[in-house]
């Protein structure tokens, strides 16, 4: 069987792909259909698409720098039209993402058999379209279903991916047992995120230990100023073993990315949400379902107040028992699936 996963172009269509392709590429490990299996992802960002590959798996999409709606329509049409008739799959699964629209439009046309995957909340604007066409919608976050034909799934989390002891992986780092914050922008890393965060771990004056991970842009400039930081830091641009980071955390600040929330619910971890205000608001949405199950703290980046995030983050070192308290209902909305409870049937 030849399937093609359609993930456009962020790590949070890219990584829950890979997880289901690693668990369906395991189940068909030493059966006498390995030999007729053929995956194939649909990625647009330079990196992740060398990410894919060295995971083992063969990589189609054109990166385009510009993103203009019109130009990038025509250019994606007969890109998918070309990537349909070159590899004629079986079966196509959408994780969402205009870059990947026509991919699961055409297929449904060319009666390919096709999935569709939202991890968010609420539909994206692509999906929202492709929902009609489509026989199959999975969806990550618990609660009200999309539409009749929905089934909800959780989201998917890569083998890489395992809850690591605590000292162990803060040894790694060469910390001690000093609360621990995790910022991270996610893949493509946030500007705002790294500067907010950076006023405050400063000026902050209580015993804690960083990890930042910061994106590539403005990365040297950020690990230049925790230079003049007396506490203990791990900064980089990107982390590839990001089991490590999490294991060793004890509050995360980041975006409201569903791939980041269901990192966080997986380890199970109190956290100060930032939503990134762009894509119609669904990080928002993300976030206020954690912060209406008791799981996070909310900072909007509209009208943001640097003293209402400054304060709650104060609070998150300091208060143990509210931090445990959050962490504690974190876990309990089991957003994230690990490897080995990942159930491939609902794809497959």
């Amino acid at each position: 069987m030849r399937i093609l996963f359609a993930c456009e172009r962020s790590a949070g269509h890219t990584f829950p792909a890979l997880a289901v392709a690693q668990k369906i590429s395991s189940v068909a490990q030493g059966t006498d259909s390995q030999d007729n299996f053929a995956i194939y992802f649909f990625v647009t960002s330079k990196n992740l698409k060398q990410y894919v590959k060295k995971e083992g798996y063969l990589t189609l999409g054109k990166h385009l720098p510009c993103r203009c709606l019109i130009v990038e329509g025509i250019l994606r049409f007969f890109e998918a039209v070309w990537i349909l008739l070159r590899l004629r799959p079986e079966k196509v699964i959408g994780f969402g993402g205009r870059d990947s629209f026509f991919l699961i439009l055409l297929s449904k046309l060319f009666f390919i058999k096709t999935v569709l995957y939202e991890p968010n909340v609420a539909l994206g604007r692509a999906n929202k379209l492709l929902i009609r066409f489509v026989p199959k919608v999975l969806q990550g976050f618990p609660g009200k279903q999309f539409c009749a034909k929905s089934l909800v799934v959780g989201v998917p989390l890569r083998k890489s991916l395992t809850k690591l002891d605590k000292p162990a992986a803060r040894k790694i780092l060469n910390f001690d047992q000093t609360p621990v914050i995790f910022c991270c922008g996610g893949s493509q890393g946030a500007r705002f995120l790294n500067q907010v965060f950076l006023r405050f771990i400063e000026k902050f004056n209580r015993q804690c230990q960083v990890i930042h991970l910061t994106g590539q842009d403005k990365y040297f400039e950020i690990y230049q100023n925790y230079n003049k930081i007396t506490h203990k830091s791990f900064v980089k641009d990107f982390y590839y073993n990001v089991e490590i980071l999490y294991s060793a955390a004890d509050i995360v600040v980041s975006r409201a990315g569903a791939l980041t929330l269901s990192e966080i619910s997986y380890y199970g971890l109190a956290a100060l949400l930032i939503p990134h205000p762009a894509g119609f608001g669904h990080q928002m949405k993300n976030a206020l379902y954690f912060q209406e199950k008791g799981a996070a703290l909310v900072c909007p980046e509209k009208d943001f107040s640097y003293s209402d995030f400054s304060s709650s983050l104060e609070r998150l070192v300091s208060d143990c028992d509210f931090r445990k308290n959050l962490a504690d209902q974190a876990g309990k909305i089991n957003l994230g699936v690990g490897f080995e409870d990942l159930d491939i049937t609902p794809f497959y």
